[in-house]
């Protein structure tokens, strides 16, 4: 099989794929040079044994008789191995340093121990002292840094989390109050909606904050109200409003909302759903203030090309430019503070990439002539860039060395004389960075599922270097510890949409973030609207203007910048905005089927204005491109991705090689247990089936736009959610010919927890369950072999048979909508029965 992107400009780019004669994919290939492809005759492939280094980034797979993975060959990632037990659980992984991972479970195939050179991950199940209705649940995570304990509500919904972070052997000791516990306790409505969330409290003053989250007739979020109170105890309510009055259009995008200071933010949208206005303005000390007043234009591919932000305290300009592969090739950017003459900023830059997505060279013009001033020249090995040469400073500006994992490892910048030397841990972790004489400048900790428990870096504090410890018991709470002071500072983060919106203090004191279309914080507010700090970036995320106070934590992307390395922590792995490249391969492929998606190091395939990557992983589109939001109103989003876990984060955990043939969907990689994988450790692999092994967290999702009644009452509350309205309109999908045995089971019925109305896949999945006849969003009949299955549906909501063949993982004519076989992205409306 061949994927081949073509551009109206010429640029074109080309991979290939070989399979075995069981459908499992046994290698990838780039097909730039012009080279055919050629497919490996023997299941047994000796490519296996090395790493290309062809130029071609070609990567192999090898399986056993039963479909499971058994060894592959990564460009990037180098070689690794997998083993499996009788069961076909992942007992074992080895990766291309040699590092061996190893699994047991327990008897009906959960984890129970995750083996790693760094110590014992252990995983409790059922019953843990202190632990609510934990029966057939993960109860308790403990590894060598820290151990977290869970309690659920009847439902089975995470209802209090409670973390404890231990003393290690490395790094400064930590005062004995800043060990916890870190109590994080979360509430839902009926609807499973996260309706209040009681976030950690400071260990010295017990000072704790309460964040409620209210909800409009549509079922999207109206608002977020906080309470802090000192001494840990909440009166009951929330009395601070951080954002209210939060409206959205037809199509579910926000259209405006209201800060607690008084601003007012609105969106403006095309016929295409892309954001065309961003404004931000409201009454600051006595007079109407524009803090942010964005419009976009855009090319007919969808990408940005010019950005107007005109404000009370400064003005914006930025022209873009791109190839036909939608990767930026130009910027250029104007910064004007119109009240003071003597401040302006302006850059000019250019890009020229590789067909593989390797940026091959960045150009630095002089803004007034547009001549270039320097080229850096990027040399590659595969996708990890090994030197960049400057044409203005010389040869070998800058030198990077990586371990056998893709992990860079030193990084020297000749021109500063500057070196950085990178610890990483056998999860392929950044754990320490010294210079070039060995001091240390940074040192991370993590807990099992890669977030970031826990940074000691020397800082600037009052003119002074000190020693700063950042630990974050949670998403939502941090504490900041400075030696030379001996002064604990907590901070609460609050979150809409998955972005950080604002920041409190133990005593309540404010910071509101204003963000741009890919989240990049632009401006932050204290509670009158006065303007703290205001942010400008280059496009690949270097600081282009600052001022104002420094000390904010999310900046580009709305990521944490570590100032003692200069990279960007992307929860997953680290980002380098001066060289543009991730400093270790993704463990997950951004997109199979396309071109740039094989890249394991490029920053969002190259479209840095209009794209965003939130988890390290994948390319989002940002909200000036995107067609809808998939977090709008939804209370696990905006509480951060609480509740929300996306399916290649559990590839990521479980590793794809448990789930055996997938792993040739281009997850391969991320067979390394747990490997910065979002906050998922709870997704474990069970002998008990796909749906099985996902009920403890599965019932945190979000339950919009799903089916999660067992009982009249659970129907009459659902029906107060707008996506799920009992009604005479039907929509009747029938399936043929589905074998008894092998496609997959919900289980019981108390287990199913979330069924897509839009995902015709994720519908089918359910129909050979019995215990469905219980359900009163559906109705099961059996004809001939055949299931009618009719789905309760408003008038304004559609059944998309979107990105399927009316083919079944078996081949096998799969739906029939309203009675007919579905075209594929065809909206097929709710019909009268």
């Amino acid at each position: 099989m061949y994927v081949e992107d073509f551009a109206s400009d010429g640029n074109s780019a080309k991979i290939g794929f070989c399979y075995d004669v069981a459908g499992n994919r046994i290698k990838k290939s780039d097909l730039n040079d012009g080279t055919p492809l050629s497919c490996p005759q023997s299941s047994v492939l000796s490519p296996l044994n090395t790493k290309d280094v062809s130029g071609r980034n070609q990567t192999y797979w090898s399986y056993d008789a039963f479909g499971k993975l058994r060894a592959q060959s990564d460009p990037d990632l180098g070689l690794s191995s997998y083993n499996y037990n009788a069961f076909g659980d992942l007992t074992s992984t080895t990766n291309a340093k040699g590092v061996t991972t190893t699994l047991t479970y327990d008897g009906v195939g959960r984890i129970v121990t995750k083996n790693i050179p760094e110590g014992n991950i252990e995983y409790t199940y059922d019953s843990f002292s202190g632990s609510e209705n934990a029966l057939g649940r993960l109860v308790r995570i403990e590894d060598s840094s820290q151990n977290k304990t869970f309690s659920y509500d009847k439902l089975g919904r995470v209802k209090k989390e409670t973390r404890v972070i231990l003393a290690t052997t490395e790094g400064n000791p930590l005062p004995s109050e800043t060990a916890g516990p870190y109590i994080t306790e979360t509430r839902y409505d009926l609807l499973g909606r996260v309706t209040r969330i009681d976030y950690p409290e400071h260990p010295i003053s017990h000072g704790r904050m309460r964040a409620c989250y209210n909800y409009g007739t549509a079922g999207y979020i109206s608002g977020i109200s906080v309470q802090v109170n000192t001494n840990g105890i909440f009166p009951g309510f929330c009395n601070k409003d951080i954002v209210e009055n939060i409206t959205y259009n037809e199509f579910g995008q926000t259209s405006s909302l209201t800060l607690g200071n008084g601003i007012t933010t609105s969106y403006g949208y095309d016929v295409k759903g892309r954001m065309v206005r961003l404004n931000s303005s409201g009454d600051v000390n006595g007079s109407n203030k524009v803090l942010q007043d964005a419009v976009y234009s855009f090319n007919p591919n969808n990408n940005i090309t010019n950005v107007v932000n005109t404000t009370t305290d400064f003005n914006t300009q930025y022209v873009y430019g791109y190839d036909g592969l939608g990767r930026l090739t130009s910027a250029n950017g104007s910064y004007i503070e119109p009240f003071n003459s003597n401040f302006t900023q302006r850059f000019q830059q250019s890009f020229v990439y590789a067909k593989n997505g390797n940026l091959s060279s960045k150009r630095f013009h002089d803004p007034a002539s547009g001549n270039i001033s320097d080229v850096w020249s990027y040399q590659y090995t595969n996708h990890q860039v090994t030197n960049i040469d400057s044409s203005r400073s010389g040869a070998d500006a800058l030198t990077m060395s990586y371990d056998a994992n893709g992990n860079l490892t030193r990084q020297r910048d000749n021109v500063k004389d500057l070196t950085k030397r990178i610890s990483i841990d056998s999860q392929d972790r950044i754990t320490q960075i010294q210079d070039g004489n060995n001091a240390i400048l940074g040192s991370y900790w993590y807990d099992e599922s890669g977030f970031r428990i826990r940074k000691s870096s020397l800082e600037p504090k009052n003119n002074v270097f000190s020693n700063v410890e950042i630990l974050y018991p949670s998403k939502f709470f941090g504490l900041e510890f400075i030696e030379s002071e001996n002064v604990i500072s907590s901070v609460n983060n609050v979150y809409l949409n998955g972005v950080r919106i604002a920041a409190l203090n133990e005593a309540g004191a404010l910071a509101y973030y204003l963000t741009d279309q890919v989240d990049s914080v632009s401006t932050v507010l204290d509670d009158e609207g006065n303007t703290l700090s205001l942010m400008q970036y280059l496009p690949y995320g270097d600081t282009f203007v600052q001022r104002g106070d420094l000390n904010f934590s999310p900046k580009f992307n709305s990521q944490e910048l570590d100032r003692e390395s200069g990279f960007y922590f992307f929860n997953a792995r680290f980002y380098d905005p001066g060289i543009a490249r991730f400093t270790s391969a993704d463990t997950l492929i951004d997109g199979e089927l396309d071109t740039q998606g094989w890249n394991r190091f490029s920053y969002v395939k190259g479209n840095p204005i209009g794209a965003k990557d939130p988890t390290g992983h994948e390319a989002n589109g940002g909200i000036g491109i995107m067609m809808n939001s998939q977090c709008k109103g939804n209370a696990s989003c905006n509480s951060a991705g609480l509740n929300a876990v996306s399916e290649g984060a559990k590839k990521a955990v479980v590793g794809t090689a448990v789930v055996g043939a997938t792993a040739a969907t281009g997850y391969a990689a991320a067979a390394e247990v747990g490997s910065a994988a979002l906050p998922s450790a709870i997704y474990l692999s069970s002998r008990l089936g796909s749906s099985n092994i996902t009920n403890s967290l599965l019932n945190r999702l979000p339950q919009s736009q799903s089916a999660v009644a067992n009982s009249v009452n659970a129907t009459k509350e659902a029906s107060k959610y707008g996506k799920i309205v009992p009604t005479s309109d039907l929509a009747v999908i029938e399936k043929e010919g589905l074998p008894k045995k092998g496609w997959p089971t919900i289980g019981k019925l108390e287990d199913l927890k979330k069924v897509n109305l839009n995902n015709p896949k994720e519908i089918s999945s359910t129909l050979y369950n019995k215990e469905l006849q219980k359900n009163p969003y559906y109705t099961d009949r059996f004809k001939g072999g055949a299931t009618l299955l009719e789905l309760t549906i408003p008038k304004n909501t559609t059944v998309r048979a979107a990105g399927i063949t009316n083919k079944s993982p078996y081949g096998i004519p799969q739906y029939r909508v309203n009675g007919e076989i579905p075209k594929e992205n065809i909206d097929y409306p709710g019909k009268i029965k």
